[in-house]
């Protein structure tokens, strides 16, 4: 064995080590997430009297959070990228993590919507530096093992390291960072680092005092075989949820320039009234600020239980407005999750009002469409939504990999923001 072979080698069971502290370290933050949440949401209502949170707490709390990311970001490390740059995956500096965690944890308990995804993979990030530096790595092994982080951190939180892998295979690969010959090699590492991490939170899944996040939708009703109008709807549907999640984002990118000179009053402002549009949510339909709060991804099986239709119509209209001024605003966060409620959400308005459409293949279809347009990663869509429905995943499957496609299509189709700006940054180089 050559001395590149064992570098190699060397560097798998480097990377097979860090799985285990990147994953507990992951669901440590994923537990400080849901008690200070609990605690915000829940314990503080309660003592106060309130069988639920008043108008005037929800817009506090919100536009706190404002506060407390602004604050957040003035420390090394700025809290991190915006999540409308998406999941980055440059390297994180250990000193920049207190930032990032801080920023995303104000973000997240305090009820702005946007998702765990990012920070978790910059806590991966920063933890693959810290471990390339106590091991003496360099050059391409470095990098190798802090991208293994970021595959162990993300395995946690889809409770799944097949997920996980694909969804930052799909990622790095469309980025051309690194060379398609090199894929293999590159992301091995990382694949063994959430293999590795995935034992980790199974095995702590039952510690008093964790929390893990459950991704599964016990409502669904069975589905048994796929009906080729089913099929037409959802790619309909498909569509109808990538042009929305894309329509987010350029409503997120309007709020970005407009208030790019007043940061501090952006973040407070745009918090308040994601707040204010919670409380409007629920004073119309009697349902809980929690529904239009917060990523969605623990709200699934809600959703998935929603009516009638002019409820579920009032929640996609909410949250999406809440979801635009929170990517906007500069939030800390990810992207991923409130496009899958979104997505969720068209699924039953379209199975409660469409003619012969189903329940479960209509709610795969808008996850499935609202993941492959938030991240354009349609095959990661797809395996999500198969782990996702349970027992009808064998027959949803075709239907999950047919709405990705479409939505992936239909979001590559439409005038993409980030495609405009990375032209116009083109444009002003030098020639």
């Amino acid at each position: 064995m050559d001395e590149r072979a064992r570098t190699y080698l060397r560097t798998l069971v480097y990377a097979a080590l860090l799985g285990v502290p990147v994953a507990f370290a992951a669901v440590l933050f994923q537990t400080l997430i849901h008690d200070v949440t609990n605690v915000v949401w829940d314990v503080v209502p309660d003592e106060l009297g309130w069988s639920e949170p008043a108008g005037w707490y929800v817009v506090l709390a919100t536009a706190s959070a404002g506060i407390l990311v602004a604050a957040a970001c003035r420390l090394p490390g700025h809290g991190g990228h915006t999540p409308l740059e998406g999941l980055g995956m440059s390297e994180v500096r250990p000193l920049d993590l207190g930032s990032i965690l801080l920023a995303a944890l104000a973000t997240l308990a305090l009820g702005l919507v946007l998702g765990p995804e990012a920070p978790l993979i910059a806590l991966g990030l920063g933890l693959g530096v810290v471990a390339a530096r106590l091991v003496r790595l360099e050059g391409t092994e470095a990098q190798l093992l802090t991208f293994a982080g970021a595959f162990a951190a993300i395995a946690a939180l889809f409770g799944n390291p097949l997920v996980a892998a694909l969804l930052l295979f799909e990622v790095t690969a469309a980025s051309g960072r690194i060379p398609a010959q090199s894929l293999g090699r590159a992301l091995l590492p990382g694949f063994v680092a959430a293999g590795v991490g995935g034992l980790v939170f199974t095995g702590v899944g039952d510690w008093p005092g964790l929390h893990e996040t459950t991704l599964a939708i016990p409502s669904l009703p069975e589905y048994d075989t796929v009906q080729l109008g089913d099929l037409a709807w959802c790619l309909v549907l498909s569509v109808v949820v990538a042009f929305l999640v894309v329509a987010i984002r350029h409503g997120a990118h309007e709020v970005a320039a407009r208030g790019a000179p007043r940061r501090v009053a952006l973040l407070v402002g745009a918090g308040a009234l994601v707040g204010v549009v919670a409380v409007a949510f629920r004073a119309a339909t009697e349902e809980p600020v929690d529904l239009v709060l917060f990523s969605g991804q623990e709200a699934l099986p809600e959703i998935a239980a929603l009516g009638p239709a002019w409820i579920v119509a009032a929640l996609v209209i909410a949250k999406g407005v809440a979801y635009g001024l929170s990517l906007g605003a500069g939030f800390r966060g990810g992207p991923v999750f409130p496009a899958i409620a979104i997505g969720a959400a068209v699924g039953v308005l379209a199975a409660d009002v469409l003619p012969g459409l189903e329940l479960t293949p209509a709610f795969a279809a808008g996850i499935a469409a609202g993941t492959a347009a938030s991240l354009r990663v349609p095959i990661t869509a797809a395996l999500f939504v198969a782990l996702l429905v349970g027992p009808s995943a064998t027959d949803v499957a075709p239907i999950a990999v047919l709405a990705a496609a479409t939505g992936w299509l239909a979001a590559v189709a439409l005038p993409n923001p980030e495609d405009r700006r990375a032209e116009k940054a083109a444009e002003a180089e030098p020639t």
